[in-house]
This record gives structure tokens, sequence and C-alpha cells, in this order.
């Protein structure tokens, strides 16, 4: 009797065990369901998300399809966790804004310097982990939504701290808006340089304070178009003219800034005050360029000639070279959004790249085939990754040129498609 008693027992707990990996099991199948305008209700998981788009990865047997839709496309969506659902654009506006006047009133000034640091491009120690590029994974975007968590941590100082080989001319025009206009009025905005090319040079141009890392670097300024052919003409005069404008706001000679844009000399004389005088040849007591190169600035070079206020390796020396004694570091918040930023936008890069490719796959294949039939599930497959490129050109416009698919394009490809679907 005892045994079957046991063994009553146990089999209970057996399908007790079974039940629960069955609702374990029931519950890890759950999934997200994205809701599109078109009508369309997709299940499956939200991998990723940024601002203006989503991107989610499907199921079908064995094989995984990842996905990118834009905010337009979407009604809505539905989590297996709703605690998951991301809050709307004016929740967190009022959150941010309740919590600002809270720290206000808990926070007390305790004398010490609030300083925040923005990365400009991935530091060295991301290791290669994410692109460089302005425009492309360093965006305008990014720097706006620091703002906010800025002030809410109280940052007096901001530094952008600068590591990029350059990029698009196009977002330089956006960050001198950025910085000038809604940067310095609220914050001492100053620039902390471990490498600055081109973009990346010119971008942080309108900020008067610079500092520079030990082996710190900033110059090398040629605009370029094509094929790799250096800016000439009309806009090369533009770009000289709007560099100028920038020197201005950023109080430093335009003469520096031309050495770095075009072959021009660059030197400097120091009067017995102290004061540098600047000089677009090469018959000052000190030559840093000639006629014959683009110049490229080092940190000890920058800090001799009075255009950096100090080197510091650590963000403890960068504080003493700025002279607080006492310091407070803040916006780790803000710091992450604008790292967020360029790993999110480096994503979105990588995953244009491989739809362009698959793209570019399909409508090959398409064409080398005879048979209709097998040339429409060819061509079914690249209108499929034509509208998702186009979505992601509304993500970054300035894939448009980065990638070499501008409007036109995009028409071309749409008349390919087209003929080859009434073909024989």
């Amino acid at each position: 009797m005892d045994t079957m008693i046991h063994r009553a027992a146990r089999m209970i707990a057996i399908a007790a065990v079974s039940v629960g990996a069955l609702l374990m099991s029931a519950t890890d199948a759950l999934a997200d369901k994205l809701y599109l305008k078109d009508g369309r209700v997709i299940e499956g998981v939200v991998v990723r998300e940024g601002d203006g788009f989503v991107f989610f990865r499907t199921k079908i047997g064995t094989l995984q399809k990842e996905e990118m839709f834009t905010k337009d496309q979407i009604l809505r969506i539905e989590r297996e966790d709703p605690k998951a659902e991301p809050k709307t654009d004016e929740n967190i506006k009022k959150e941010q804004q309740a919590a600002k006047v809270e720290d206000k009133a808990k926070t007390k000034h305790t004398g010490a310097k609030r300083i925040a640091i923005l990365n400009f491009g991935p530091p060295s120690d991301w290791q290669g982990s994410a692109g460089d590029m302005v425009g492309v994974q360093i965006s305008v975007e990014g720097f706006k939504k620091a703002i906010p968590l800025l002030e809410k941590d109280g940052a007096e100082v901001v530094v952008i701290r600068v590591n990029s080989g350059g990029g698009y001319g196009l977002e330089v025009d956006r960050f001198h808006a950025l910085f000038e206009k809604e940067y310095k009025p609220r914050f001492q905005t100053v620039a902390w340089i471990e490498s600055a090319i081109s973009a990346a040079a010119m971008s942080p141009w309108v900020l008067e304070d610079m500092y520079f890392m030990p082996n710190g670097n900033i110059g090398g300024c040629t605009g370029w178009s094509g094929d790799m052919q250096a800016v000439q003409g009309v806009g090369l005069e533009m770009m000289l003219f709007e560099m100028e404008e920038a020197s201005r706001l950023g109080k430093r000679d335009p003469k520096i800034m031309r050495a770095m844009q075009i072959q021009e000399p660059l030197s400097y004389d120091i009067d017995d005050n102290g004061n540098v005088i600047w000089r677009q040849d090469e018959n000052g007591q000190h030559v840093l360029n000639s006629a014959k190169h683009v110049y490229t600035m080092t940190a000890s070079e920058a800090v001799a000639s009075k255009f950096a206020r100090g080197i510091a390796s650590s963000r403890e020396e960068l504080a003493k070279a700025m002279g607080f004694s006492e310091v407070e570091w803040v916006g780790e918040e803000a710091a992450k959004v604008v790292d967020n930023n360029i790993r999110e936008n480096d994503t979105v890069e990588k995953r244009t790249r491989e739809v362009l490719s698959k793209y570019q796959l399909a409508i090959g294949v398409a064409q080398q085939l005879p048979d209709r039939e097998r040339r429409g599930a060819q061509l079914a497959i690249a209108k499929r990754h034509l509208a998702e490129l186009r979505r992601m050109v509304k993500v970054n416009p300035n894939f448009e040129f980065h990638l070499g698919i501008p409007p036109a394009w995009f028409t071309a490809q749409d008349e390919l498609i087209k003929r080859l679907s009434q073909g024989p």
C-alpha cells in the first residue's frame, strides 16, 4: 500500500513538473505583435529600437529574419511584457520636467564644478566596435536629446570629447548651429581632442576652448566629392566662407582653418606681450605649414601656439587644466543617450549595407533567369529589400550619398523591376 502511495505521489510530482514545463514553454512562446498601417500583423520579437525605427525578428521553422520598420509604418506594438512598453514622448517630457523640479528642490550646490563628458565619436577604448563618421554614426540628434538630461543633472561644463576621422559636410553646419545656439548659451562647452579630422575638426570649431590629449591632432579638412576628388570652384569657396564664419564664432583666426582646408602656408609670431599673431606665409617665428601641404595640428603645436588651453590624458587632468580644483562628474544619462545614438546609427548603417547587398543579388539573379515564374520570385525578394532601403534612407537621409542610393537610383530600380516583370 505504501509503495502504491509513493508511486502515485511520484507520478503527481512528475505531472506537476511537466505542467510547469509546459507553462514555461507557453510563456516562452509568447511573442511581440507588430500592427502595421497596411493591415499586416506580424508576430516576433522587438530586437532593437531607435529614434524613428524598430528592428523586428520573425521566425519561420528554423529560419529567422530581421527587418526594420519605421515609426510611420507602425500602428502599434503589443509586447509580451506589457511593462516593456516604451513611454510616449509626452510622458517622458513630463517626467523629465518633474524630475528637474524635484532635483532643484533637493540638490544644493556643493561648490564643486559639475562637468559632463559627451563622446563625439567612439573613444579608442571602444576598440572599433562602431564607426566614427560624422553624419552616419555621429549625428546631431543624439546631442539634441542629451540637452534636457544635462540640464536635469545641473551640468555647468560640457566637454565634447572628439575622436573621428571625418564624414559629411552637411552635418557640420548642423553641429555649428547646435553648439552655438543650444549648448553655448546653456553650458560652458569645450572640446577635448583625441583625433579630429576633416568634418570632425570643423564641427566643434565654433567652441572657443579646446584641450588636447597627448597624441591629439586636428585638421586635414579638405572637402571631397565623387570619386575622392577634392572640392573645387563654388563648392570650395562656400566651404571656406562657412569656416571663416565658424572661426569668428569660435574666436580664432580664420587663417588656421584655411591652412587646414587648402594648401596654404601658416606661421605665427609672439609679440612682447605674449600675443600670438597668425600669418598666411612661412615668414613667422614659428612655421607650422608650407604652401605644399594641408595642415594637421598636433597637441604640442596647439599648446605652443596658444590655440589650445592645455593637454590632458584623463578627465582628472582635464579638470585641473581647466582650473577646477573641486569637481562633480555628472551627465551619465546624457552620455548614454549620445553613445547609444552612435551605436544605433552604426547598426542601421550596417543593416542598410546588408540589405543593399541582398537587393543587388536578387535583382542580378532575376536578370539572368529566362523563366518568368522563377524570375518573378526573385523580383518579389528584390521589391521587399528595395522597400526596406527606402525606409532606412528616411531614418538617415545621409545614406543617399553615403551608399550611393539617391532618389534617382530608386527610380531607376523601380523601372528595372517593372521592365523585368513584363518580360517574356
